[in-house]
């Protein structure tokens, strides 16, 4: 079985003992509970449903093998990209092409912008990080003297989440090679895990191929060789480049690479299922699910990045992973209700939030994920994630298509070592927020909205508290994705520290379009083409309004 190296040692079969160490996640609160107002609402203000479109600093990616998403316990999902040198040579390229294609469109009168400034402020940001400085530098300097100023940019536009992989080969390896060892390569799954364990969390193997299957057999042959052996070394890295497809490199004894990762905090499915750590939220599916076209739907189908005619959806791209019967699918999409500024537990502070464009007139709705059980079965994020998260994503549908979806069985945690430094953690994220919902209307909160009392609701008592400040997980059940549709439970690790990844609200900007309305079908594809924007892709300017 696969278990992060670092936690070998810990690993338990799952037994009375866990089931007593973690009770049920509980319904709302008793009482009701009104959350502190003391910070600003993480989530995005509006008056009512308008398009809109992303305006943060995720790099992008036309590379469909580039993408990592995963759904786990704890109600939030990994988006791992691992850039290569297109990926960082055109990241400031796509910052300007989004700026001077809605500048134009502003200027022609195809758009006019509305409810927020958020426009204003990527174009501040993009000018404050020095963006048009270094696309005019750079004719003067070589190409990896401008990737690394690019690099710099993207990590100044995005604190946190740029990581910069470096870890020494001697230890890869030697961990490898120690796994390798003892390891039963009899049967698929153990091949499975043997295979991912050269880079837990990175290789993410469901099914081996015949070429993949070769050259694993390969190491493990040359591994009788010891690990110091130069035969070794090399069948490892030949494996890694054909398994990853060369985005690990090696450089001076070191694996390298280039990682954005976000960590998105999500609702799942308004229902609990039993499992032997309690009553746990329900994921819905679970395995490998790749995005998939949608055929069905109010809206135009045929492509990956629907848009529903349904207002609820925010007008936002829903990335669908499950037909659901009839015109439905199960997807990836927006916070999925509004939370008017009236709602009982909301703070006083919250209620009378003004406008930033007309400071006179409060802000009416809230787009507020609920990180915890929301939706009839479907994956709700921050709206302005969402935007994000498909923004990252290749432009055409064809390259979203067959994008893999690793969803975890509901009690399985997400253990990877983010920054490459050695240490797995638990992947979480510091946003303390969870409602239930009632016929599309927000009704009470599961838990107060500080990190203790949410942890309390959220893990139960398996979260633990460390002298520096820290948090760590008792008891960490891990799973294993064999093929498509299939998740297992394969382990459990002991005192696990969990990663808790700052909390920003994603960027939109609100507007109207003049030329047709915004929920027409020329609005619609409007919408969906100005999303679609990106080096590498042929948008299409009549489309756009701008022919």
């Amino acid at each position: 079985m696969i278990v992060p190296r670092c936690f070998a040692q810990t690993i338990a079969s799952v037994g009375i003992a866990a089931i007593l160490s973690i009770p049920v996640l509980t319904a709302p609160a008793e009482g009701k509970v009104v959350w502190d107002g003391s910070k600003p609402a993480p989530g995005i203000w509006f008056y009512w449903y308008e398009p809109s479109f992303y305006t943060g600093f995720a790099p992008k990616s036309q590379d469909p093998d580039r993408a990592h998403i995963e759904l786990s316990r704890g109600n939030q999902t990994r988006f791992t990209l691992v850039l290569g040198n297109a990926e960082i040579d055109t990241y400031l390229d796509d910052l300007e092409l989004r700026r001077t294609t809605i500048e134009a469109l502003v200027e022609k009168g195809v758009i006019e912008l509305t409810t927020n400034l958020s426009f204003e402020r990527f174009v501040s940001r993009m000018s404050d990080a020095g963006v048009e400085t270094v696309l005019v530098a750079r004719e003067s300097l070589a190409p990896e003297e401008y990737r690394e100023a690019s690099l710099e940019v993207m990590e100044t536009l995005n604190p946190g989440r740029i990581f910069r992989i470096r870890m020494p080969l001697t230890r890869v390896l030697g961990e490898w090679h120690a796994y390798l060892s003892g390891a039963d390569l009899s049967n698929t799954r153990e091949r499975l895990d043997a295979a991912n364990e050269l880079l837990p969390g990175r290789m993410n193997l469901f099914t081996l191929s015949g070429e993949a299957d070769q050259a694993l057999d390969r190491a493990v042959e040359a591994a009788k060789a010891g690990a110091d052996s130069p035969g070794f070394r090399d069948a490892a890295l030949a494996f890694l480049d054909m398994a990853k497809n060369g985005q690990y490199a090696t450089v001076d004894d070191h694996i390298v690479a280039i990682e954005f990762t976000a960590i998105y905090p999500v609702g799942t499915a308004q229902a609990y299922k039993n499992t032997a750590y309690g009553k746990l939220p329900d994921f819905g599916v679970t395995g490998v699910w790749p995005l998939t076209e949608r055929d069905k739907g109010r809206g135009i189908t045929g492509m990956v990045d629907y848009l529903s005619s349904n207002p609820g959806y925010g007008f936002i791209p829903l990335l669908a992973y499950q037909p659901a019967g009839g015109i439905y699918y199960n997807a990836f999409h927006n916070a999925g209700v509004r939370t008017p500024s009236g709602t009982s537990f909301l703070p006083e502070q919250w209620r009378h939030v003004p406008g930033e464009v007309t400071p006179d007139k409060p802000y009416q709705q809230l787009w507020l994920v609920s990180r915890g059980p929301a939706s009839h079965g479907c994956t709700r994020m921050d709206s302005g994630q969402m935007s994000e998260f498909r923004n990252a994503l290749p432009s055409a549908s064809e390259g979203l298509s067959g994008i893999p979806v690793f969803r975890n069985l509901p009690q399985c945690y997400d253990v990877f070592d983010i920054d490459g430094d050695g240490r797995q953690e638990v992947m979480g994220v510091a946003y303390f927020h969870a409602y239930k919902s009632e016929k599309h209307e927000p009704t009470e909160a599961y838990s107060p909205n500080n990190r203790e009392d949410f942890y309390a609701w959220l893990y139960g008592d398996n979260v633990v508290y460390t002298d520096d400040g820290g948090a760590a997980l008792k008891t960490v059940p891990v799973c294993r994705f064999e093929g498509l549709k299939k998740a297992d439970e394969v382990g459990s690790l002991d005192n696990v520290p969990l990663y808790e990844a700052p909390f920003e609200p994603g960027s939109i900007q609100f507007y109207q379009l003049k030329p047709a309305a915004f929920d027409s079908r020329p609005g619609m594809e409007f919408n969906r083409e100005l999303r679609r924007l990106g080096i590498g892709y042929d948008a299409n300017a009549k489309t756009l309004f701008l022919d």
